[in-house]
């Protein structure tokens, strides 16, 4: 039997107590893994913990490998952007070493990874996006973001032409978006379970309530009009695998929906969707190291609201 190896474990223990939760009736083992695991709270809490070195660092590849064989690891779980590239160019050596990440077709993190080519996949989907605009024709207010940020690193609103400086303008990272007014549109992040064939087997839209450093703090899960529209244009995307974060802006009064952005892996706010009955984490070791079938589901509960707070866990050193 092959286990369940977190990479990048950092404080991440509600999605590490939700791996060991699914694999305990299988008999798996959940490992984390961290660049300095004795400063990792998740790595602190794991029934064992590795040192590797960070993705892109000479090495990165083969302690990886190395871990997988001497470990027995059958499914890897990214939890940062950069390792997803790198994992799906990893994909074959991987694979002879009895491992599979759980990520995305390159194809598919490289659109993912550039707004600008999100924006055009939604377009294609059939689907809204916020409009872009040219630096020298900007409608204030406008929300302006790197192309390839994230953790709303860069981002600011400029409601004014005064505070659009010469340096905003002309950073050729920046795009330009229209503003969705939060006063007249709910934010929303999606948790979206896509199946090895890349067809979607479950859809819980999560409203923002609050957000604290890019990362969602309290969240209320809900259905509103907005699992239907997931299931009928997103049914079926090639190339997507495993846990995909879709962030989407919806109009209170009149239900126009705005699809902003996606992130090919595990969102901070997942545990709520667990916790509401949309348990991925099982799917995912039903499917990589148990051969099954996952079937659509549709059945977890709405108007589950998620308070995240900080907690202390203290190590001996």
């Amino acid at each position: 039997m092959r286990h369940v190896l977190i990479l990048s474990a950092g404080r991440r223990v509600s999605l590490l107590e939700g791996f060991e939760a699914a694999a305990r009736p299988h008999g798996l083992r959940v490992l984390a893994a961290d660049a300095v695991p004795g400063r990792s709270a998740a790595c602190a809490r794991a029934e064992a913990a590795f040192s590797l070195p960070r993705v892109g660092q000479a090495g990165w590849a083969d302690a990886l490998i190395d871990l997988c064989r001497s470990e027995e690891v059958g499914l890897i779980v990214p939890t940062i952007d950069t390792e997803l590239p790198a994992l799906a160019k990893l994909a074959p050596r991987l694979a002879e070493a009895g491992a599979a990440a759980v990520v995305s077709a390159p194809d598919l993190i490289e659109t993912f990874a550039d707004k600008r080519r999100t924006a055009r996949f939604f377009e294609e989907a059939g689907v809204a996006a916020p409009r872009l605009y040219r630096p020298d024709g900007l409608p204030f207010p406008v929300f302006v973001k790197p192309y390839d940020g994230s953790l709303s690193a860069g981002a600011r609103l400029l409601s004014s032409a005064a505070e659009a400086t010469p340096e905003i303008l002309g950073d050729p990272r920046n795009i330009f978006c229209e503003y969705a007014d939060p006063a007249e549109y709910a934010e929303f992040t999606c948790d979206l379970y896509y199946d090895r064939k890349g067809s979607l087997r479950c859809a819980v839209p999560r409203e923002r309530l609050e957000v604290r450093g890019g990362e969602v703090s309290k969240a209320r899960t809900a259905r509103l009009d907005i699992t239907g529209t997931l299931f009928e244009r997103f049914g079926a995307v090639e190339g997507a695998r495993g846990v995909l974060t879709l962030q989407l802006f919806r109009h209170r009064e009149t239900g126009r929906m705005l699809f902003n952005e996606v992130n090919a892996r595990f969102g901070g706010g997942y545990p709520l969707s667990r916790l509401a009955g949309a348990d991925c984490q099982s799917w995912l070791i039903r499917e990589y190291l148990l051969g099954e079938e996952v079937p659509v589901f549709d059945q977890w509960e709405e108007g589950l609201v998620m308070l995240r707070y900080d907690a202390e866990m203290i190590v001996r050193s």
